[in-house]
């Protein structure tokens, strides 16, 4: 309670007291405790730790020969109990992006048949990409290009629900320089050559893997 003043005393000392950032009496004040305050801290200061959208860093599109679709972007490799259709990723997705392309069912839909052929096995799905993004964005990447071919398939009663993928990214600071040569392979051309510019387009791929033993 105020000191017993007249009415126009008390409003003049509520008037100074605001005046000089002092709480007037009878008023509540909120303060956070430091345990609340840090908590909003923290809520406010967090960061993702993977990008959720698309990056948009890598919206230009491969240069060379126009890029071949349906059919002709499949070509299958076949050995002592795997069976492999590798599809080029440039068919399917626009660099650095995991979302098809409006055209990119026309590739699934050739691949859709393949699979059925290729009959009743254990089935995995692995993506690849090498770009001149950073290998975590290459992974992440490769990992949701997997993922949505998966869906396709899935979604279209293709492969199981829980067909394992995989992605697998790599940064090389020219886009145009391939992969090292694993042992048993040939050496990786020259960066700029017509053969690096093909080798990368085929660095960037999703492959149905088949385990044909089992």
């Amino acid at each position: 309670m105020l000191p017993n003043f007249s009415r126009c005393a008390r409003l003049r000392l509520l008037l100074i007291l605001s005046c000089i950032g002092l709480p007037a009496v009878g008023r509540s004040m909120a303060v956070a405790s430091p345990d609340q305050a840090q908590a909003g801290q923290t809520q406010t200061g967090q960061t993702q730790t993977g990008p959720i959208d698309e990056p948009r860093s890598a919206e230009h599109e491969p240069s060379g020969s126009p890029i071949p679709k349906g059919a002709a972007a499949i070509t299958q490799q076949d050995a002592k109990c795997s069976k492999r259709l590798i599809v080029n990723a440039n068919a399917l997705f626009k660099p650095g992006r995991w979302t098809l392309n409006p055209d990119g069912a026309e590739t699934m839909s050739a691949l859709a048949p393949l699979v059925v052929k290729a009959g009743k096995h254990p089935v995995r799905i692995e993506a690849y990409i090498v770009s001149d993004a950073s290998e975590r964005t290459n992974q992440i990447v490769a990992q949701r290009r997997a993922i949505t071919v998966r869906g396709w398939l899935r979604n279209n009663g293709y492969v199981p629900v829980d067909t394992p993928v995989e992605g697998f990214g790599q940064h090389t600071p020219d886009a145009s320089t391939p992969r090292p040569a694993k042992a048993g392979e040939n050496a990786a051309p020259a960066s700029g050559s017509s053969d690096a510019l093909e080798a990368a387009a085929k660095s960037q791929r999703v492959e149905i893997v088949f385990d044909t033993c089992h």
